[in-house]
């Protein structure tokens, strides 16, 4: 099933009676623009109890919600299931992609795909982790190896799945580790694909 906003493949069900189909990427904004209306919701919260003391001339003693924090905590801690990033890499590399990466490859667990997790898992932090890739290139390989990810857990499109294994294979050439990655992926795809 596609996603209702987008031709990717939808992962979630939102709306409690309407169970609308979105893809990791829908699904990752509708959640941000939640978070957004939740801190909103919590400064109005505080903005009322401030007026009401001002009003009254005697504190309610309710306390306030840590919006800044609260705040601090949605937004910030790149919190990853299977990848550790350092903060020097945060501006640097394509973190959203990374994040749906992580996503995905949690997806496949305990699932046939869970295999082909795995090496994705190996691809990408021999990707992160490279001395012999430029930033540009990192993120290049990351960027395709979002959307492999994606046909993994989604319609596992075999033209699709070859397209972008020959370019992460394409990529990878000159650094030795990643290569080897890329290529143990390519023999666990090819089935897929040599139909």
């Amino acid at each position: 099933m596609k996603c209702c906003q987008c031709d990717r493949p939808a992962l979630y069900y939102v709306g409690e009676e309407s169970n609308v189909p979105l893809c990791l990427h829908c699904y990752t904004l509708l959640s941000r623009n939640n978070h957004i209306e939740f801190l909103k919701n919590a400064m109005m919260m505080n903005r009322a109890l401030d007026d009401m003391d001002m009003i009254t001339g005697m504190p309610t003693g309710t306390p306030r919600l840590p919006v800044q924090a609260l705040a601090a905590a949605i937004q910030g801690g790149h919190t990853l299931n299977n990848f550790n990033i350092s903060e020097s890499q945060i501006g640097v590399l394509n973190t959203g992609a990374i994040n749906k990466i992580d996503a995905a490859i949690t997806l496949t667990k305990g699932t046939d795909a869970e295999g082909m997790g795995h090496h994705i898992k190996t691809l990408t932090e021999a990707v992160l982790s490279s001395d012999e890739l430029t930033t540009e290139q990192k993120n290049a390989i990351i960027e395709l190896t979002e959307t492999l990810s994606e046909e993994v857990v989604g319609q596992r499109k075999p033209a699709t799945i070859k397209a972008v294994l020959k370019e992460i294979v394409e990529q990878t050439k000159g650094a030795a580790t990643i290569t080897a990655s890329a290529k143990v992926l390519w023999d666990i795809l090819a089935p897929l694909f040599s139909a």
